[in-house]
């Protein structure tokens, strides 16, 4: 069995608490974080030269960048909409630029309002959805950079990939090397966790996110989640995995009971 590489999204805590918090991870012997940009910065403006500086300061504390992901906040695109295509081209463009910065090879795609179909029916939204990304595709190998997508459930409002199974035959139907799945337990935060419906689909997951309902800490873990890690701990084809809280007051206790957990759990 290999040792897991533990990853947290700096989701959770505020530029303010930034410092203490890298600190506080690297001491706990967390690889490193997976990244959200524009929680460290206020827009996309000189994020490149920004970033830059921001690498210095993560090399400095040995903290990895597994994935980044928000790759969309604060921004208006659509995929559905055809007058953004271009500029969502561009955005990616610009994602790959800082993937390169901090040395990751992962993008995670959520972000529902990005992909909020409106008025379309499925088929109509499916086939621009997976036409699109088998463009990007040649962008992607060329710069040997894999593509997450992941399903958000419909409780928090996501109006188009709510389903696993959906997502699973949307990244059927682009069938590209560098598009795969980030399988975030969130898909069984309403409903038991399904050890042979993962099994089945595990060779198109390259990226693991655990979160708990409504993205709290995990100091209390549920039954969901112990359960997939009793499974995922033993299993060799997974050896980064990350832990996404959300939280806008930071709580640095429950924060640091999280770590203890997921440490615990995971045997590091």
């Amino acid at each position: 069995m290999n040792k897991k590489n533990i990853y947290i999204s700096n989701l959770c805590w505020s530029k303010r608490d930034n410092d203490k918090v890298i600190e506080y991870l690297r001491k706990e012997g967390i690889s490193g974080i997976d990244l959200a940009p524009l929680k460290y910065f206020e827009s996309w403006k000189n994020i490149i030269a920004n970033s830059k500086k921001l690498k210095i300061f993560f090399n400095k504390n040995k903290i990895k960048i597994n994935a980044l992901q928000g790759i969309f906040y604060k921004t208006k695109y659509n995929i559905f909409n055809i007058k953004d295509k271009k500029k969502i081209t561009k955005h990616f463009e610009l994602i790959i630029q800082l993937c390169k910065i901090f040395k990751t090879k992962k993008i995670i795609l959520g972000s529902s309002n990005f992909r909020d179909p409106g008025n379309l029916n499925a088929k109509q939204a499916d086939r621009i959805f997976s036409n699109y990304f088998k463009s990007l595709n040649k962008l992607l190998k060329k710069n040997n950079i894999f593509l997450c997508i992941e399903t958000i459930p419909k409780y928090y409002k996501e109006k188009y990939i709510f389903e696993f199974s959906h997502l699973k035959n949307l990244v059927k139907k682009i069938n590209s090397s560098n598009i795969k799945i980030n399988f975030d337990t969130s898909v069984y935060h309403f409903q038991k966790f399904n050890k042979n419906k993962f099994l089945k689909n595990i060779k198109s997951i390259k990226n693991i996110q655990i979160s708990q309902p409504i993205f709290d800490y995990f100091d209390k873990p549920t039954t969901n989640n112990l359960n997939f890690i009793d499974y995922i701990k033993d299993n060799d084809s997974f050896n980064e995995i990350s832990l996404e809280m959300i939280d806008k007051r930071f709580n640095r206790k429950k924060f640091e009971i999280s770590i203890f957990n997921i440490k615990k759990f995971f045997n590091i």
